[in-house]
């Protein structure tokens, strides 16, 4: 297998690590992560000035087409950079749901808008029935015509910033679709608050909001959630070398019974396992992204991919802290930064067990 990318695929890796080196470091990123919406605004016009935001959506909307490639490519970028931009949240949970399951009025409304930066939209899936992804929607839709939703929905990252939500619900035939909302609706109430990572999230309540029917929305959200667990696994990648280079390069100096303590052998074999933890991490996700789009196989690589990484970024971090001693739990280093992000990514759509559970299901079922 050729893991080596393309000139075009090369542009855009060279053009994400250029954004990082000029806009962050660990003081900057706190002050983008201190804001309101836990970024800064003027970055994401950045990013929609680079493409960046058009980078997965179809080409009849303004977008690039972009393939699984040219996703981790981006994801893996941001995670070396520790960046907050929510693209996450913005455009692979919520713009790429919209793109895959709205009808043509939807989407030619507000994508463009999206992709120029200008709006916002977000995913509502989780519920407290579920730990990490709800097996039954308790959320309601009633009506054909004038569709009501009725229910709750928790961590819904996003939120206190987006202009659309995209809603799972079960109609009153069971079945479990996908609509589309405003995020000025009447009915609908927001608690919001703040994550282990900086980054904003809401619980919402819908008590008769007015809503659209995504016609492929259900069909395409299982194909979205995957993508994002492949740019959540890909980003996990980028924390782990950030975080493997930082400790690397801090051992290097710290000093301890007169030399550095990259000298003793503890400390040798401690990060010659973690830099075995990166490559093979980085495998791991090569095979996920090299899998057919939307096939059972890539399906099943991609959640063992999320397991394995997410259980090795975990053991990456905490030597990261533990070996810069007390000042790499704090927000002065960006390695205290991006352990509390890889905190969040590790459990965000399953941690590494659950998502060790649905893979030997998976192969069980194979």
């Amino acid at each position: 297998m050729n893991f080596d990318l393309d000139d075009e695929q090369t542009m855009l890796k060279d053009l994400v690590d250029r954004f990082v080196a000029d806009r962050y470091d660990a003081a900057k990123r706190m002050g983008y992560v201190a804001r309101p919406e836990g970024f800064a605004r003027e970055n994401w016009a950045i990013f929609a000035d680079m493409g960046l935001l058009a980078l997965p959506l179809a080409e009849d909307m303004g977008g690039m087409g972009g393939g699984a490639v040219e996703l981790i490519t981006l994801a893996e970028s941001l995670g070396r950079g520790v960046a907050v931009e929510p693209y996450l949240v913005t455009i692979l949970l919520g713009a790429t749901l919209l793109d895959r399951g709205g009808h043509q009025d939807l989407r030619a409304q507000w994508l463009r808008a999206i992709a120029a930066g200008e709006r916002f939209c977000a995913l509502a899936h989780l519920e407290r029935s579920g730990r990490y992804l709800p097996r039954t929607i308790d959320m309601r839709a009633t009506g054909k015509d004038d569709v009501r939703l009725n229910g709750e929905k928790i961590c819904v990252m996003g939120a206190p910033f987006a202009d659309a939500l995209l809603v799972s619900a079960q109609d009153d035939e069971g079945v479990t679709s996908v609509y589309f909302i405003v995020a000025d609706a009447p009915g609908l109430h927001r608690k919001d608050y703040r994550l282990v990572d900086g980054s904003v999230a809401s619980d919402l309540r819908l008590a008769d909001v007015p809503a659209i029917r995504l016609p492929d929305g259900a069909a395409a959200l299982d194909a979205v959630l995957d993508l994002a667990r492949l740019a959540i696994t890909a980003e996990l990648v980028g924390l782990m070398v950030h975080m493997f280079d930082a400790t690397l390069d801090y051992v290097k100096t710290r000093h301890q019974f007169g030399q550095p303590i990259g000298r003793f052998q503890a400390i040798q074999h401690r990060l010659a396992d973690d830099y075995a933890l990166v490559e093979l991490s980085r495998s791991q996700l090569y095979r996920a992204a090299a899998q057919s789009a939307g096939s059972k196989e890539a399906h099943a690589a991609i959640v063992g991919a999320k397991a394995y990484v997410s259980a090795a970024a975990v053991k990456i971090a905490e030597d990261a802290v533990q070996l810069h001693g007390g000042i790499g739990t704090t927000e002065e280093l960006m390695v205290g930064q991006a352990f509390k992000r890889a905190l969040l990514l590790t459990r965000l759509l399953g941690d590494a067990d659950h998502d060790l559970r649905d893979y030997a299901d998976l192969c069980r079922a194979a």
